[in-house]
């Protein structure tokens, strides 16, 4: 397969000068101060390959579009161009430095789709000549096409992912994506990838068949050892048959049981609501009685009070004829009628308010009667409704006492249901482990176990091995013995994951993983972009005070082994960014690039804004 090699970094705008960073076909190294660029320059990387956007900086005002020359192993040199927020990439075929108003010989989307080839993911795989190979989307078997945004995670890696905690192959963090991550290592690993369908099984399926055969015994063995009844399946099924007809009985009795419970639960809470209205009722009444007895109190006094006023009238003479009790006239010296118009008057009034309160009163009396024998008849309905609810409790304290064993019962039926039929279950799930070995091609000489996550174990140990070379090559302490964990997909050095690591160690761990993957693949042909950006894979080193009190702290020396191994033993391109000025040894076999430090040329990546553009 062929490989990319970045010829280029450039950034161009209008009365700009350009900003650009030529990088070596072995080592290329960016170091010098903080917010020169550096950095910058892997987001640019990431961006004119796909990435869906670039974060703009301040030094970038005023360019427009950039330019990222790729050389392919054939000989071919490719330009790509994209402006700072475009949606599309241009492609060049020519190695082009300048703004240009040439038409491009290919305009592509950097979203990549399965079903179009007129995106950059596409292009670039086809140049590398691995498009349309297929890797897991899913636990479920299904597959999607490759992209190339899976490689460049792999390969171009910021310094926040350097030093993270996730692990060096879960390249996006999202958990739905783990799948297929896992996936492209072992693409990568392997150089295979997965197939759409079943097909003839061939000469390496047949190995693999052996392993698959080797771990079906296993399965099949610890299920057996799950067996607790010593029966065959007709004879579950049989004892099954039996269970389940005695659970019928027992559920239809207790069915007429609780139906017979419901209806009396029912005719409780009727009788309750009848009965509660019926207190309302009550209340109600003897409220009105109390109310009713007060008015009789009230009509008895003014009949009292009345009789004694008509008294009064006629012990003092005010209803008979002589000396007028009004003026003191004599009769010779009244007129005719002088007071019997008053006294006609006072007598009639007495009288008329007399009857009416006495009409009153017997009509009160009336209804407190009437009253008196609702209240009676409400104490009567509540102590009927009382004894029936107390014959209803009855009723249902004997329902209860049926129903009792019976769901005890029922719930030892469904117990022993249960276990015969994981029994049964157990014995299908052995039928079909035993047919699935039966339909595996015979196996030809013993491969080596497949790991769970599908890559084979000389695989896996292969790249284990590589990566604990590249370690001792840098001079990392410890035995760094390496270990891939499929189920977390996390790496592990001397027993100990990545991720429980320092910030240093996880830094040299990851960057040893990406070298490794470069140097492996390249080594035996297979899949790889490449090239390696790796942003401050060395930042966080110190030397130790004390080695033997804390082995995670690097040797002095380590960094001066890095680059020296780098280039003694290339893996591929490997541009390396850094904050910390690199040995002196290696000025005069890798290109470097200082920015704002001692004894360097460039205050970084972009000109200063006063510098004149170049003609």
């Amino acid at each position: 397969m062929n490989r990319l090699t970045l010829v280029h970094l450039t950034f161009l705008g209008v009365g700009k000068p350009p900003a650009t960073v030529e990088f070596s076909p072995g080592l290329t190294v960016i170091y010098g101060a903080s917010e020169t660029g550096k950095s910058y320059i892997e987001k640019s990387v990431d961006y004119m390959l796909g990435a869906s956007e670039l974060k703009p900086i301040p030094e970038d005002k005023g360019y427009s579009r950039i330019l990222l020359g790729l050389r392919v192993d054939d000989g071919r040199v490719l330009t790509l161009s994209r402006g700072l927020a475009d949606s599309t990439i241009d492609v060049f075929n020519s190695d082009l430095r300048q703004l240009t108003t040439a038409p491009a010989d290919a305009t592509l989307g950097f979203k990549h789709s399965s079903t179009s080839q007129r995106n950059i993911s596409r292009y670039l795989l086809k140049v590398l000549g691995i498009d349309g190979l297929k890797i897991l989307r899913n636990s479920r078997g299904e597959v999607r096409l490759l992209n190339f945004r899976d490689l460049a995670r792999l390969s171009v890696i910021n310094d926040s992912r350097m030093a993270g905690e996730r692990s060096p192959v879960l390249t996006t963090g999202l958990p739905q994506n783990e799948t297929g991550e896992k996936s492209v290592l072992k693409l990568l690993l392997t150089g295979h990838d997965e197939p759409v369908g079943p097909t003839a099984p061939g000469t390496v399926e047949k190995k693999v068949g052996k392993g698959q055969v080797e771990i079906l015994d296993r399965l099949i063995d610890d299920n057996r050892r799950k067996l607790t009844i010593a029966a065959n399946q007709s004879e579950l099924r049989e004892q099954l048959a039996r269970l389940q007809s005695s659970l019928d009985n027992a559920t239809s009795r207790s069915g007429r049981l609780i139906a017979s419970r419901s209806a009396l639960v029912q005719r409780r809470r009727d009788l309750e609501a009848s009965d509660s209205a019926n207190q309302q009722r009550a209340s109600e009444v003897r409220q009105l009685l109390a109310r009713f007895a007060l008015l009789r109190e009230q009509y008895e006094s003014d009949l009292e009070r009345l009789r004694m006023v008509g008294e009064a009238g006629n012990l003092l003479g005010y209803f008979q004829t002589g000396t007028c009790v009004y003026c003191g006239a004599e009769p010779e010296h009244q007129h005719p009628g002088h007071h019997l118009a008053e006294t006609t008057r006072l007598a009639a009034a007495v009288a008329a308010e007399t009857r009416k309160t006495t009409e009153l009163h017997r009509d009160l009396l009336s209804t407190i009667e009437d009253l008196e024998a609702q209240a009676a008849d409400l104490n009567a309905d509540c102590a009927r409704r009382a004894d029936q609810l107390e014959a209803i409790d009855s009723e249902l304290r004997a329902l209860d006492e049926q129903l009792e064993p019976l769901t005890t019962d029922t719930g030892e039926v469904l117990a022993a249901r249960s276990r015969l039929e994981q029994e049964l279950a157990i014995h299908a799930q052995l039928e079909q482990l035993e047919e699935m070995k039966a339909s595996l091609p015979i196996a030809l000489p013993t491969p080596p176990p497949a790991r769970p996550d599908g890559i084979p174990a000389a695989d896996v140990s292969d790249f284990e091995q590589v990566i604990h070379q590249t370690l001792q090559a840098w001079q990392v302490p410890g035995e760094n013995r390496v270990t891939y964990n499929p189920t977390s997909a996390e790496i592990a050095v001397d027993g100990r994951p990545r991720g429980s690591r320092g910030q240093g160690m996880r830094s040299i761990i990851h960057a040893a993983f990406a070298v490794s993957l470069a140097r492996r693949n390249t080594a035996r042909g297979l899949i790889h972009p490449g090239f390696v950006v790796l942003d401050s894979p060395v930042l966080t080193y110190r030397q130790p005070e004390n080695r033997e009190a804390d082995p995670e702290l690097m040797t002095p020396d380590v960094v001066e082994h890095f680059y020296r191994d780098l280039l003694d033993d290339p893996p591929s391109q490997v541009i390396i960014i850094e904050n910390g000025t690199p040995p002196a040894t290696i000025a005069e076999r890798a290109r470097i690039y200082a920015f704002d430090a001692d004894g360097s040329e460039r205050l970084g990546f972009f000109p200063p804004q006063d510098e004149p553009p170049t003609v």
